[in-house]
């Protein structure tokens, strides 16, 4: 596991986000809630602009904008299926 500091967040990838990520996990800059994460994410890897994801906050999932606290575990989730 990464060690994260206070400005860094933990950040998971999967599915296709990882192959565009180029990465499963890494230390991440710190953003202040899902929408600037996700903001900063699209302009360093344009490919993700058309891509469904879901953003988790320490396990937690929400459809909405949601503050991301320093040290946090974000997961990036592409759409899933399942019963």
């Amino acid at each position: 596991m990464n060690i994260v500091s206070e400005k860094e967040i933990h950040l998971l990838a999967f599915g296709m986000i990882a192959e565009v990520l180029n990465s499963q996990e890494r230390t991440w800059p710190w953003a202040m809630d899902t929408d600037a994460l996700r903001a900063d994410l699209i302009h360093i890897f344009p490919e993700l602009k058309d891509m469904p994801f879901v953003i988790a906050v320490d396990m937690e999932v929400n459809h909405m904008n949601q503050p991301i606290p320093p040290g946090a575990t974000v997961a990036l989730l592409p759409p899933y299926s399942g019963g």
